[in-house]
């Protein structure tokens, strides 16, 4: 997991998150093929505050989409 913030991001979701980063937007956090962020039904989240994202970052879930399907499979999309 690559972290370009100062976010501690708790164990257990490490393995499943690719990036936190920030920039002008706000925080951003982007899942690994095969986790979502379930709260928000989607690989991308953003939010305004620290607090806010590692709320979301709490709802990481297994995803079972056909681009989750194909990229932990090593297929083609």
């Amino acid at each position: 997991m690559k972290n370009r913030t100062k976010i501690k991001v708790p164990l257990k979701y490490q393995p499943m998150i690719e990036e936190v980063d920030k920039d002008s937007d706000g925080y951003w956090a982007y899942s690994k093929p095969g986790f979502k962020f379930a709260d928000m039904e989607c690989h991308t989240a953003r939010e305004d505050s620290q607090v806010d994202l590692l709320d979301v970052i709490r709802s990481l879930a297994p995803c079972d989409c056909k681009e989750c399907a194909s990229e932990v499979s090593g297929a083609a999309v």
